[in-house]
């Protein structure tokens, strides 16, 4: 064979196998321990944030060439919340409030993730807490962080939507209406 004819084949199989290697990964498996969940409301008119320390996905996939085909179903354990200090932890789990006994997870169920362009997308999807489900659809970006992809977004959703803080806490004078969600999901292939 020519050696000029060759090269072109050989500069094509290199490239070829390249862009193997940079071939966009599918994520499938939610990394808990480098995974976030907080949350910021306003109480007497003093910013007031918190967290989640246990969250679970009981399915995740999301591809970013095809966001589109992306599931993701996560369930929080309400009982690892920490609200900046340990009397408002054990108010909170009052009946009241998020009422753990009857009601001891908050999960999201994505119906739809789309691309908004610039590695920023959107899922909507169905939240339930304390028995009662609402649709939210929450902003996020996503970057590739060597094997592992980050997903940073937020969403703000009216707690009286799911009765936390019935009773005398129904004012929102004392508790905001507005719950702001963050999260910092890390997943891998």
């Amino acid at each position: 064979m020519n050696a000029s004819i060759l090269r072109p084949l050989a500069l094509a199989a290199a490239l070829g196998l390249t862009g193997l290697g940079s071939a966009a990964a599918e994520y499938t498996t939610l990394d808990t321990a480098a995974s976030s969940l907080a949350f910021g409301y306003s109480q007497m008119n003093v910013k007031m944030d918190g967290s989640f320390s246990q969250l679970k996905a009981t399915e995740f996939r999301f591809d970013p060439a095809n966001p589109a085909n992306a599931k993701v179903a996560i369930e929080v354990a309400l009982d690892s919340i920490d609200a900046g200090y340990p009397e408002a932890n054990t108010e909170l789990q009052k009946d009241e409030w998020l009422a753990l006994a009857a009601h001891p997870l908050a999960t999201f169920t994505s119906s739809q993730v789309e691309a908004l362009g610039d590695g920023r997308y959107q899922v909507s999807g169905e939240l339930s807490i304390k028995g009662h489900t609402r649709q939210v659809t929450a902003p996020f970006t996503f970057q590739k962080d060597g094997d592992s992809g980050i997903f940073e977004g937020g969403f703000t959703f009216q707690r009286a939507d799911f009765d936390v803080g019935e009773g005398q806490w129904q004012n929102f004078a004392i508790v905001a209406n507005d719950i702001q969600i963050r999260f910092r999901v890390v997943a891998t292939p």
